[in-house]
């Protein structure tokens, strides 16, 4: 295909922190299910990948009708394989050439497809080389500042424009994210997103809340 955009969702078998957290039940389904819905109820893919080494997400995908067209390669299932390099192979075994790549983690399961076209629409808009999905710090600014060395607090500064990048949509030109090695290139857009759908879990807390959170959407 020449043109459009491809999602890839990345989701290896090993976690160190919460081992098998792709396919844990979360708000009866596996984790990975409420990312691949999101993709599937999306308008602005063209295509998506999963991109895995684990038979079970490949089962899970298989029966979403997003068969894995590949098993991704052990040297890029580790603990330290980069996302990109992750994607680079996705992008080669699939061939095609695509204006929009986006990355969609399985840890951010509260996204909705919504969030994804927002996304893909802004960059695409905006002419931009990437954007990240981020969220505003959680707490108001007279609540942040500094702890100095003599352990006394200080004022923070201007806080007001800053961001946490929280995982969950990351949209970029293939080309110039694979060349640079990640999506924050110069030009990259900060699109944000609410808190209440911008959970990344790494952790069993996280995973905990992020059910509690699916369950009151019903």
């Amino acid at each position: 295909m020449s043109g459009g955009t491809i999602a890839i969702i990345p989701a290896r078998a090993g976690s160190t922190r919460l081992p098998g957290k792709n396919v844990r039940p979360m708000a009866g389904r596996p984790m990975v299910a409420w990312t691949l819905d999101a993709a599937l109820n999306a308008r602005a893919l063209d295509r998506i990948v999963v991109s895995t080494d684990d038979p079970a997400v490949m089962d899970v995908a298989a029966d979403m009708g997003l068969p894995p067209p590949f098993r991704r390669p052990a040297h890029l299932a580790g603990p330290d394989a980069s996302v990109i390099d992750v994607i680079a192979h996705a992008l080669t075994e699939v061939g095609g050439r695509w204006d929009h790549v986006v990355l969609l983690q399985p840890t951010s399961p509260l996204r909705t497809a919504e969030d994804v076209d927002d996304a893909v629409a802004a960059c695409r808009d905006a002419g931009a080389p990437a954007l990240i999905s981020v969220s505003p710090l959680p707490k108001p600014a007279a609540f942040y500042g500094r702890r100095t060395r003599e352990g006394s607090m200080s004022a923070a500064g201007d806080v007001q424009t800053m961001r946490v990048i929280n995982g969950a949509v990351y949209v970029g030109r293939p080309e110039r994210v694979i060349a640079a090695g990640t999506f924050r290139i110069d030009g990259c857009l900060a699109w944000d997103m609410p808190a209440d759908r911008a959970w990344d879990v790494d952790t069993a807390e996280e995973f905990a809340a992020c059910e509690s959170l699916l369950l009151q959407r019903g």
